[in-house]
């Protein structure tokens, strides 16, 4: 018997409720983001959505919305003393708890569980508490943490992509986590720990990439095939008409203010070429930005209406990811929006935004050679224009809008609540352990 919602309202085979699980309840990042687009997309379909976060929960428009809101009241690890991100960050207990509780009183054949990302808060834990319903479990994954101990597929010591197989020799004596081996010996044991609650291999959950770009390397950190799908992030341009980037003058950075994000490089870059730029976002590194470069402003945080009066006036946005970027959001925010972008060389998405002719690619490990792209640019006017229009007059062909993701999404949902369905009607093994496979070799 197939599950799920039936009316002619375009929900047929769909669960009946959803629980949306994420580290955050406020769109801080771009899974974040995409998180609540997720939960706001399927209540406006007429589901019902809990959301399941990690931090305070203090989003009234999610409750305005009528999604339940199930918060733990934890802060992001980067926040705590090293002893207590590294006993939170293996084994959250306050997340297990309180999910295994929401699981235990009102789970249903029918209710489906969609996980964005853990590392920041929830931790592993979350997977213990899942296990009961892993076969009605969809996984976003918007970066390699569930295949690569660091989360970035990168040796951040080297500055280089890691070729690396998670977890084998090379990998356990590689020193390539972004602080210390320290923290490396940390994030292997947390990486064992999430093979051993849980083993894709047996599960029935199901993993998105955001990128196709991703799946060969979830495939070498032990995810199989037929467990991998790629949906693209789903763009929402900041602007509804054409950005006139070549009459605007600053450059502009969107995200974490922190070390992996190249903010520091940036302000250098920005400083050496004299350009004005602006950081929007929070993070611990904004008074060092500030002192590598007094004029640079910091605008913090901003909403969507923020960020489309500050887009208005920016020439082009600089992206120098110092690890792989998954997919970067924000870039095709921008140049959907007329606004060019200058992205990292490590980002999944580089080598299309190039071809696109949509923006330029930088080494956000070598400042003057984005110093040189961003005086470059500033002096360009034409170049500026050119990329602008592209993006904006393309702007259908290159991203994916929000109603071919929602339809998408929907049909993976309806696909898992029937396979899930199907394995509860073949017997398996619910005591059987989970086998963490550990390689040797690559």
């Amino acid at each position: 018997m197939v599950t799920g919602l039936t009316s002619a309202s375009g929900v047929e085979g769909l669960p009946r409720r959803v629980v949306v699980i994420s580290d955050l309840s406020e769109p801080r990042d771009g899974p974040s983001v995409i998180a609540l687009r997720n939960a706001g997309m399927l209540v406006d379909r007429g589901l019902s959505v809990e959301y399941f976060c990690g931090d305070f929960g203090r989003n009234e428009e999610l409750t305005r919305r009528g999604i339940t809101l199930h918060a733990v009241g934890a802060s992001d690890l980067r926040s705590s003393s090293f002893a207590m991100a590294v006993v939170k960050g293996l084994y959250n207990i306050p997340a297990a708890r309180r999910l295994k509780s929401l699981i235990r009183a009102k789970d249903t054949p029918e209710t489906l569980y969609h996980v964005h990302n853990w590392s920041k808060i929830l931790s592993p834990s979350i997977f213990d508490a899942l296990r009961p319903v892993m076969d009605r479990v969809i996984l976003t994954a918007h970066d390699y943490f569930l295949a690569c101990p660091n989360g970035g597929y990168f040796h951040f010591q080297q500055g280089l992509p890691c070729t690396a197989k998670p977890l084998s020799l090379s990998c356990l004596g590689a020193n390539c986590d972004r602080r210390s081996r320290l923290e490396k010996t940390w994030r292997i044991a947390r990486d064992i720990e999430r093979r051993f609650l849980m083993d894709f291999s047996e599960s029935g959950a199901a993993v998105l990439a955001v990128h196709e770009g991703m799946v060969p390397l979830l495939e070498r950190g032990g995810i199989p095939p037929h467990v991998v799908q790629v949906l693209r992030n789903p763009v929402q341009p900041w602007s509804d008409v054409r950005v006139h980037a070549e009459a605007n003058r600053g450059f502009l950075f969107v995200g974490r203010l922190e070390h992996d994000k190249g903010v520091l490089l940036l302000a250098e870059a920005a400083k050496q070429a004299q350009v004005p730029v602006t950081f929007v976002g929070e993070g611990a590194l904004a008074s060092e930005i500030t002192e590598i470069y007094p004029s640079a402003k910091i605008a913090g945080f901003k909403d969507r209406e923020g960020l489309k009066e500050i887009a208005g006036e920016t020439r082009c946005l600089v992206v120098p990811t110092r690890s792989r970027e998954t997919f970067s959001l924000v870039a095709y925010e921008a140049f959907t929006s007329g606004i060019p972008v200058i992205i990292s060389d490590f980002a999944a998405t580089r080598d299309e935004i190039l071809q696109q002719g949509v923006g330029l690619s930088c080494n956000p490990y070598e400042t003057d050679h984005l110093s040189r792209s961003l005086a470059e640019l500033a002096a360009d006017d034409g170049r500026i224009s050119q990329m602008s229009f592209k993006g904006f007059q393309d702007r259908k062909k290159l991203a994916l809008s929000s109603l071919d993701w929602e339809r998408s999404l929907l049909d993976i949902y309806r696909h898992q609540i029937q396979k899930a369905a199907t394995r509860q009607q073949v017997p398996i093994s619910r005591g059987r352990r989970a086998v963490v496979s550990i390689p040797l070799v690559g």
